[in-house]
């Protein structure tokens, strides 16, 4: 089960220097098809693009159980970048790979597809023994899982699998993380000309900054944060403003604290609207829905398994953040987000220790090889 490095890392080298930014990941979807198909596996690439308005659909990877194990398993990793990696300069140090800081490096998350090339070409040649596995690439995923929200779950028959997309070191997955909803608060006033008639008007502004004073921002608790993002309206400085939409986001490990906060946005806006006379409304949007695992969950006790077998300490984080785990386990997919240790993600220090990759790869094979029956 030794990992060879240099095959690892010249494929980790090959994988960043193709640019695949979100919604444009045609490169990288054509580089893993004519991968697999070099490999004599079915590959398909589903309708992904046409939902999304980018030009790459989701590849879809099957490959059979060569064992008696009959429980297969999804493997998956995102084949987006936040920004262009077309011009990265690789530089290695002491084991460190990083970019030279005129890019972002793409650790995030060419390290996860490195990792699923590596190990199945390793089976391929060797004929390792290993479980079925459903092998998915998503699109968009940093733009908000959008290629996942996309997939066409009916495709996939596994009930659990495995991601290696979460910064954390070796031995740490994510174990816990939170809702969340994505809201937009239209305000409707009434113009008038701000000198002449302002008694006229009614400020569509006044009623947004009503709701956003009881809107509290920030982290609110231990379970809970929210954000105000984006504000839009008005026309011009000398009329009273008539349409005001702002949107923002909150999270919570609490469904309690969710269904709390919504109620109480609803609430400002009745408020505001009736103490002004203009009209708020508010919509919702689920931003990704929540999960908690359990220690005794099968998925979780044989990713303990096979971290003990590699002397990690298993490290269940509680995380803020979303992935595409959080979509497949929404769709009944028992799905972990394992950690790689690819650390400052989205910047140009973005950095990865190849002894991590390698760790990485090495628990993959013990995740996806088959048991004697």
């Amino acid at each position: 089960m030794k990992v060879d490095d240099q095959k690892l890392l010249d494929l980790f080298l090959q994988l960043i220097k193709i640019d695949s930014v979100s919604l444009h990941e045609r490169a990288m979807a054509d580089f893993l098809i004519e991968k697999f198909k070099g490999w004599n596996i079915e590959v398909a690439e589903d309708d992904a693009a046409s939902k999304i308005k980018g030009n790459a659909g989701n590849v879809i990877i099957k490959l059979n159980s060569n064992s008696n194990h009959s429980s297969p398993l999804v493997l998956l990793a995102h084949t987006d970048t936040v920004r262009s990696t077309a011009n990265v300069k690789p530089i290695i140090n002491n084991g460190i790979i990083r970019s030279d800081g005129s890019t972002i490096l793409g650790a995030d998350n060419r390290s996860g597809v490195a990792l699923i090339l590596y190990v199945i070409a390793e089976i391929l040649e060797k004929k390792l023994r290993h479980r079925s596995l459903e092998i998915v690439f998503t699109v968009a995923e940093e733009l908000g899982m959008y290629g996942a929200l996309a997939l066409d779950f009916d495709r996939l028959s596994a009930r659990e699998g495995y991601i290696f997309d979460c910064s954390a070191k070796p031995g740490s997955y994510v174990g816990e993380a939170p809702t969340a909803y994505d809201f937009t608060i239209n305000c409707k006033g009434r113009s008038a000309h701000s000198a002449v008639s302002p008694e006229k008007g009614i400020n569509a502004v006044s009623m947004a900054l009503e709701i956003m004073n009881q809107f509290p921002v920030g982290r609110i608790n231990k379970n809970t944060v929210a954000n105000i993002g984006t504000i839009h309206g008005g026309s011009a400085d000398n009329v009273v403003p008539d349409q005001v939409n702002f949107t923002g986001e909150f999270r919570s490990f609490s469904p309690s604290e969710i269904e709390r906060i919504k109620t109480n946005i609803e609430t400002s806006c009745r408020s505001a609207g009736k103490k002004y006379g203009g009209t708020c409304e508010a919509s919702f949007k689920v931003g990704f829905e929540g999960y908690k695992f359990d220690s005794q969950m099968p998925v979780i006790k044989h990713l303990h398994q096979a971290m003990q077998q590699m002397n990690l300490v298993p490290n269940p984080m509680v995380y803020p953040g979303g992935s595409d785990v959080n979509v497949l386990n929404a769709n009944g997919i028992k799905a972990v987000n394992v950690g790689i240790g690819a650390s400052n993600p989205h910047s140009n220090e973005e950095q990865i220790a190849l002894a991590d990759m390698v760790k990485g790869a090495e628990l993959l094979m013990r995740l996806i090889e088959a048991e004697e029956a």
